[in-house]
């Protein structure tokens, strides 16, 4: 396995999934341990829509497996696409390798970006399918575009998916726009092609319902899709801001790096960890190499012969690709997709659109190989090659000279070292190592293509030879750069970073519902306590409820939880129990006895409690600011959002609550009250997810109406005597869809089955 901080952070996750399952017959919706509790089917934390999973889970039983199989699917689906668009044999085996080995992927598999992966493995498959239904509209390429449509949006990550059909639409609007300038345009080649992808792309979506109905509802109250009461630029309005949306823009100096992947430094390199990089990202986990050889002859054949119409696609979506890559560097196109394409404002990471280089520029790579073999005995070609191999080659030769003389080998995270010398000494030489080393590999292949070529073209090797030297060379100029990423660790070695403490025995010992403030920012900003089952008010999660977020952020800008006026959050957030590794002063705040680092929280609140006093606040700004004023106390006082429920004159409200019974989906409180009272539950809001019910112990139930409370919490109203209130996850729109999506699919596979049945006869 590999052991870095995104693996590190879904470990926690998977061993609580793997718990729920042993202890429940049901699908957690919620899950409590992050973030004092968000959405868990339709927050990405388990979403289970795949049809097929259960059956990859038990054949591919281990992650090596499960990563070479998308690799292996990837490659196949290149490889159909490349023949279905008139490639030899071999260019498509050239071509298929090139794109499933990609360093990207590699860089990802060390980052722990698994889904990533999985769903570019579909990438070829949605465009192959999608070219059959442009050029061919009948039932079949319908079905095939729809399953390979489904199969990647299964996979999680809308982000790939959404760029892949970005090309599909590029593709159908060039088609059309040649039709119309040609005359050809009629309804077989405009109409009818348009109908099958709506039709392919409205059938993927009803076997994808689930779980994305529940995706779709969550997303339009988290930090993607709602807008921040903080922002007062309006770019939240319909997504991320911009400075979050284009982080990890690709500077266009570090194009260099698709030729010389060493350039700016590699991130996981042993040499001094991230320090080796000196790009303009924070950091970056990959490469966008695709190897030396593919962009030789991606050139080549543009050279050789004049493009056709699927060439020129092809280029011109690599530099649009390229170009909208750049982010805030260069924003002319991203700038226009993010304020006017629907849902793109919702992504961020714009060098991430660069894996749709690993399927053009491969595809561009073969079509240049079947040109440089089917014209090596034409004079020019020898000429042409010389002229990209000298002009590659003479480049690395110069750079090897003066590269040192020519470049810094300085970046902005520098800083960190400035008082420490002998540590920026070791970051120069480690990076101008790793250039070297780029450059000797790289004046190393380039002689190694530059024989191949000379030795084809003269008769001295024939096709076959030349052709397997040529896949040897490419695939160990690949495996070169593919290896810089793999630092694999036996699997036991993940559950050494979760050792147990005194402090999580103790924690996991106590018999009450709390959560715990980790006032340390690096486990703050982890999912470590909820490998024990340890609810947090932090963690690590790129998407999260937005009103949380707020909240948090908001704090953070008024001096953290150590400003006492932002402690009444912890409060009403049943922090019972901080820890930190440095020591807490704080009155409010006990030593845990024999514990050390864990401190007790002595003005915490219950998991629930009455108040009598209720501020009614129309907006979600009023909400957050009344929240964090200073004379707002949560044990006696609710901020409540759009209140219509009962006066309570009798601000003195008493009662007792005990929690009956407490899990993922469902909680049951038995309440006592002489007053009644507004209920507080310091769980946090989320409108769409849960209901709650009244029961009076003698047969009559109502629902109640729950209320946006403290501005993450929730509460409803209790009345006089004794009564049992439930709070329960409402799945009720999740178990429709998850009917529609399996019935879809399955009447899919018929219809497909049927259509081939029909053939063979």
């Amino acid at each position: 396995i590999v052991v870095t901080n995104d693996e590190l952070e879904r470990h926690p996750i998977n061993e609580w999934s793997n718990n729920y399952f042993i202890e429940n017959d049901d699908i957690p919706q919620w899950y409590p341990n992050l973030f004092s509790g968000m959405p868990s089917y339709g927050g990405y934390i388990y979403s289970n829509g795949d049809p097929s999973k259960y059956f990859r889970k038990n054949l591919l039983f281990n992650t090596g497996l499960r990563i070479w199989f998308y690799l292996v699917l990837s490659g196949v689906g290149m490889f159909l696409l490349l023949r279905y668009l008139k490639i030899s044999r071999f260019s498509a085996l050239f071509g298929s390798i090139i794109s499933c080995l990609t360093p990207y992927s590699f860089g990802l598999i060390n980052a722990g970006h698994l889904t990533k992966i999985f769903s570019m493995a579909f990438i070829p498959w949605v465009i192959l399918t999608a070219i059959m239904c442009i050029n061919k509209f009948n039932m079949r390429s319908i079905i095939l575009l729809s399953l390979a449509t489904a199969f990647q949006l299964w996979m999680n990550h809308p982000q790939i998916a959404y760029y892949t059909w970005m090309v599909v639409g590029f593709y159908f609007l060039w088609s059309l726009g040649v039709n119309i300038k040609s005359g050809a345009l009629s309804f077989n080649t405009g109409l009818y092609p348009f109908i099958g992808i709506i039709c392919g792309v409205v059938l993927a979506l009803f076997m994808v319902s689930d779980p994305y109905i529940e995706i779709y509802k969550f997303q339009k109250h988290s930090n993607r899709g709602a807008t921040s009461v903080l922002d007062n630029t309006g770019q939240t309005n319909k997504g991320t801001d911009w400075d979050y949306a284009t982080q990890w823009s690709f500077h266009p100096k570090e194009l260099i790096s698709l030729i010389y992947p060493y350039h700016f430094g590699l991130q996981n390199s042993s040499d001094l960890d991230r320090g080796a990089y000196w790009g303009y990202m924070p950091f970056t986990q990959s490469t966008h190499y695709l190897g030396l050889i593919c962009i030789i002859f991606a050139i080549l054949g543009a050279l050789l012969k004049t493009p056709d119409r699927t060439e020129y696609v092809l280029w011109v979506v690599t530099f649009l690709t390229i170009i909208t890559g750049f982010g805030s560097y260069f924003s002319v196109l991203y700038k226009p997709f993010y304020y006017a394409l629907p849902f793109f404002s919702k992504f961020r990471i714009p060098s991430m659109i660069y894996i749709l280089l690993a399927v053009t520029l491969p595809i561009l790579g073969s079509i240049g190989l079947d040109k440089f073999i089917n014209k090596s005995n034409d004079k020019n070609t020898l000429r042409k090659a010389i002229y990209i191999v000298s002009g590659i080659g003479g480049l690395s030769i110069i750079l090897l000279m003066f590269g040192e003389t020519l470049l810094s080998f300085n970046s902005p995270s520098d800083f960190r070292y400035r008082s420490n010398p002998n540590v920026l000494k070791q970051l120069y030489n480690a990076r101008v190592s790793l250039f070297n080393k780029g450059l000797f590999l790289n004046i190393a292949f380039i002689s190694g293509v530059a024989i191949l070529i000379w030795s084809f073209i003269s008769k001295k090797i024939n096709k076959v030879f030349f052709s397997y030297l040529l896949l040897s060379l490419t695939i160990l100029d690949l495996w070169i750069i593919n290896s810089e990423f793999m630092n694999t660790k036996p699997a036991m070695n993940m559950d050494r970073q979760f050792k147990e403490t005194p402090v999580i025995t103790y924690l996991k010992n106590t018999q009450e519902n709390f959560r715990v403030y980790p006032k340390d920012k690096a486990l703050f900003k982890s999912n470590y306590f909820s490998y024990w089952n340890i609810e947090s008010i932090g963690g690590y999660r790129p998407i999260k409820l937005r009103n949380y977020q707020d909240l948090l952020d908001a704090i953070e800008r008024t001096g953290g939880f150590e400003n006492p006026k932002n402690q009444k959050v912890l409060d009403m957030l049943n922090v019972k129990y901080i820890f930190s590794r440095n020591v807490i002063k704080d009155p409010a705040f006990l030593n845990v006895e024999n514990i050390p680092g864990l401190y007790e929280n002595n003005n915490a609140l219950p998991r629930a409690w009455l108040v009598g006093k209720v501020k009614t606040v129309e907006s979600q700004r009023e909400s957050l600011m009344e929240v964090l004023l200073g004379n707002f106390d949560p044990k006696t006082q609710a901020i409540v959002v759009g209140y219509n429920g009962n006066d309570y004159l009798n601000q003195n409200v008493s009662g007792d609550i005990n929690i009956i019974s407490f899990n993922e989906n469902r909680i049951e409180l038995s309440v006592s009250s002489k007053t009644g009272g507004l209920l507080v539950l310091s769980e946090i809001y989320y409108k769409p997810g849960w209901k709650a019910t009244l029961s009076d112990g003698i047969g009559n139930e109502k629902e109640l109406p729950i209320y946006q409370t403290n501005h993450v919490l929730r509460s409803v109203n209790v009345p006089i005597g004794n009564s049992k209130v439930t709070f329960e996850y409402d799945n009720t729109s999740w178990e429709k869809t998850r009917i529609l999506s399996r019935l879809s699919f399955f009447f899919i596979l018929a219809i497909l089955g049927s259509l081939y049945w029909k053939e063979k006869e």
